[in-house]
């Protein structure tokens, strides 16, 4: 397995758990990457198109996943459930939220929506902006610490015997009628069965190994944890595709950018700015918040922003799992358990 993010590692998670040996290769540390460094919220919405029925599956995993690790590992991943509201400012974002509710929401018998009018707002969040016209109450939005998950996911992986290597993969072979040779940056060669490759945004990188075109890019995403005490104990707030939530730690984690950027990681002062004007629309006193941590990562990105999942039809010996873009926590389980079969 080529890549130790939430894909590659609950595939690993999963195939282990099957009877099946694997051997993960990492370049960098265990999540210090998208998955590790993303926001953490689980959830499934008809929003999310052709992704729904795969989210679905990610949060019934995500659970399960919980229940498991709790027992299993001294790790808490900080799963939890807690309520979180949708704002709208102006009145075309009002109708998209109430559309929203009567058009799809409704249907989900495992959750509860509803519209709050401003007064309503204030009494889950006082400090929420007076401008506010309503939101969308979701009572049951998930989320979990996306790194601790990582850890707790590869403490039970390794207890099982997988092992997990800390080097680059530089080229890949697939000789004919022989398994597949991977070749490592300290020129050590591994020969294998069967290879997943989950390296985000550099699964682009196969193009270069072997004869087959992988259009994935990186689209940056930068948040900001911010300290600002005895705000944000009842719920989340979301506003356009922006976030505020009081995570485990006792931060507010605030985002998020979607930037072009190449494979650039590094914060920028642009970003910085970006977030803390969304999050100042969304709660005004935030303002005063000190900036404690300031975290970008790439997001995999195919071009019909759908994952890209299964097996090469020409290299049948290697299968492809990446793509999440901004559900990659969400979906990661799914993905993982759907390669691993």
């Amino acid at each position: 397995i080529i890549g130790g993010g939430i894909v590659g590692i609950t595939t690993a998670y999963y195939l282990v758990k099957s009877g099946i040996n694997c051997l993960v290769i990492e370049k960098d540390a265990l999540g210090s990457h998208a998955s590790g460094f993303a926001y953490g919220s689980i959830g499934a919405s008809k929003l999310q198109g052709l992704n729904y029925p795969l989210a679905l599956k990610g949060c019934s995993l995500h659970n399960e996943l919980n229940e498991f690790l709790t027992r299993e590992t001294n790790i808490d991943i900080q799963y939890r459930v807690k309520s979180s509201i949708k704002l709208a400012f102006n009145e075309e974002e009002k109708e998209f939220l109430s559309n929203s509710i009567s058009s799809e929401f409704k249907e989900d018998k495992r959750n509860q929506f509803n519209w709050l009018e401003p007064s309503q707002i204030f009494s889950f969040e006082p400090n929420v902006s007076k401008e506010v016209i309503g939101g969308v109450l979701q009572k049951h939005s998930l989320d979990v610490d996306p790194y601790k998950l990582l850890l707790a996911l590869y403490e039970v992986c390794e207890r099982r015997g997988v092992k997990l290597v800390n080097s680059e993969v530089i080229d890949l072979k697939i000789p004919h009628s022989d398994s597949p040779l991977i070749t490592l940056g300290n020129n050590i060669q591994i020969s294998c069965e069967k290879i997943v490759v989950s390296m985000g945004p550099w699964t682009q990188n196969l193009s270069n190994w072997i004869n087959v075109k992988m259009p994935i890019k990186p689209l940056k995403g930068q948040i900001l944890r911010l300290e600002m005490p005895g705000i944000m104990k009842n719920c989340s707030l979301s506003w356009s595709g922006n976030y505020a939530d009081l995570k485990g730690d006792g931060l507010i984690w605030t985002g998020t950018t979607e930037e072009n950027e190449g494979f650039n990681e590094t914060v920028s002062d642009e970003g910085r700015t970006q977030i803390m004007q969304s999050a100042i629309k969304m709660i005004p006193c935030l303002e005063r918040a000190k900036v404690v941590l300031q975290t970008a990562c790439l997001r995999p990105m195919a071009p019909d922003n759908l994952p890209v999942l299964g097996k090469l039809d020409n290299y049948p010996h290697i299968y492809i799992a990446t793509g999440g873009l901004r559900s990659g926590i969400t979906l990661g389980p799914a993905m993982g358990k759907i390669i691993s079969e």
